[in-house]
């Protein structure tokens, strides 16, 4: 009787053991029914893994010293390397140095012009500082200034006012040492107090007579290349591309659904674009942590262009959520590209929500090498010509043709000469169709809050924005 109980207690033991075995086989569910977001989806709250100051720099570097001015759109000396140390030692030393608001520009200087303007919580987030004063009194930065006549200085305008800090804290004496060696001859020229008839342009006007024209270039994505298109697909989907549905349209372009959450879609044009609708928004973050998930997230998936720069950042709503959309633009032969706005094609824009990246937009053109024969130095109208083209007189007005169209538009007014803020040489991308693999030079001219983008051979408008 013994020995039978003994029996009965081992057998119910053995299947107590069995059913608690089984359980991580039938109760265990599998990727395609667990939720989306792995480990690998989510992004890390630590600092950013890239260097944050090659894609948070200026659009280009002004220098005026000793009655000598030029314009560089690179930064061969890493200048912007270099002060950005010296920010960092300014706001780590905020409370003893002298802040003053409002302050007028040095007459000689090295100033950094971003595209727009930058949150000082990027800063100082990046740089760990946790200092609210500095946030409220440099709350946007548009243009960094290092004064040239005195090392122990920092100025930072918002496109509004200046705010100069002062201390012992700062030392400028190496930048200053390089624009003393700096070859203003090998340089763009540039000329003051230009007139259009009894008008005068406010800024200098870069002189330059010829440029590479056109330039060729290739889609960064092909989407005739399944294996390369497909390595991106599994590097976005991660362990769930097993369970992803691949389709093509009937205009071509390759679509990667994962259930009704993850849409990834490369078009015949090379235009990368996936939505994400999975995620939390309870996961509240400021613009730093929110800019830390867009570089991140870029950084591990395909990487950032060469010559990259953050151009515009903005807060959106997605469904009902509050984020932060950031655009990145790039430049090629050390020139800005600008994009059609037709196709409202953007050379990268990340939109995040929380901490999740939700939008991914990407589309990147790279100069074909194989067809740098057919690119020459071409000549260039003078952009003062090119003004002077398109600007309409007193008693001109827009004729239209028999099928309603204006056949010619002059869009500059001679009273808005002297509200010119910005002349630079940029390449323009129309970026419409696939067989358009040419960018064009153009001049781009700066009114007040509008651009008009001028063909430079011709002189004719492209478009305006």
């Amino acid at each position: 009787m013994t020995h039978k109980r003994v029996k009965n207690i081992v057998l119910f033991a053995m299947v107590i053991i069995c059913v608690y075995l089984s359980s991580y086989v039938w109760l265990q569910l599998p990727d395609f029914i667990s939720s989306a977001d792995t480990d690998e989806d989510k992004v890390p709250d630590e600092a950013i893994i890239a260097d944050i100051w090659e894609v948070v720099r200026p659009i280009k570097n002004i220098i005026k010293y000793n009655d000598k001015y030029t314009v560089t759109y690179s930064d061969e000396f890493d200048m912007w390397g270099k002060t950005v140390h010296i920010i960092n030692d300014a706001f780590l030393n905020y409370d003893k140095s002298s802040v003053t608001e409002s302050a007028a520009f040095p007459s000689e200087y090295l100033k950094f012009d971003f595209s727009t303007n930058i949150p000082s919580e990027i800063f100082t987030g990046h740089m760990k500082i946790e200092n609210a004063e500095i946030n409220n009194t440099v709350k946007n930065i548009k243009n960094v200034i290092i004064d040239l006549g005195n090392t122990k200085s920092l100025y930072f305008y918002d496109g509004y006012n200046t705010v100069k800090i002062e201390g012992d804290s700062i030392d400028t004496s190496e930048l200053l040492s390089i624009i003393n060696n700096f070859d203003f001859e090998s340089g763009t020229k540039y000329s003051f107090d230009q007139k259009i008839g009894d008008e005068t342009i406010q800024v200098p006007v870069p002189l330059e007579s010829s440029a590479l024209n056109p330039v060729f270039v290739q889609s960064e994505l092909d989407v005739f290349d399944t294996y390369t298109i497909n390595e991106i697909a599994k590097d976005y989907f991660k362990n769930n591309y097993d369970y992803v549905r691949k389709s093509v349209e009937v205009s071509g372009n390759l679509v990667y659904t994962y259930r009704t959450e993850k849409v990834l879609k490369i078009n015949e044009e090379g235009l990368l674009d996936f939505y994400d609708a999975a995620f939390d928004p309870s996961n509240v973050t400021d613009i730093y942590d929110s800019f830390a998930a867009a570089v991140n997230f870029t950084e591990e998936f395909l990487g950032f262009p060469k010559d990259v720069y953050l151009s515009n950042l903005e807060s959106i709503q997605h469904e009902g959520n509050y984020g932060y959309r950031y655009t990145f633009s790039y430049k090629i032969l050390e020139r800005p590209i600008l994009f059609s706005k037709v196709r409202e094609n953007t050379a990268l824009q990340i939109d995040v929500v929380g901490n999740k990246v939700v939008s991914y937009k990407r589309f990147i053109r790279n100069i074909d090498d194989s067809q740098m024969d057919k690119m020459n130095e071409t000549q260039i109208l003078p952009a003062v010509e090119v003004i002077s083209r398109n600007v309409a007189s007193e008693t001109e007005t827009e004729t239209e043709t028999a099928e309603g169209t204006v056949s010619e538009i002059k869009p500059i007014k001679i009273e808005m000469i002297k509200d010119i803020n910005n002349i630079y040489l940029g390449y323009f991308d129309l970026a419409r169709i696939s067989k358009e693999q040419m960018l064009r030079v153009v001049w781009v001219i700066e009114i007040n809050d509008k651009s008009y983008i001028f063909n430079a051979t011709t002189g004719a408008l492209i478009e305006e924005w």
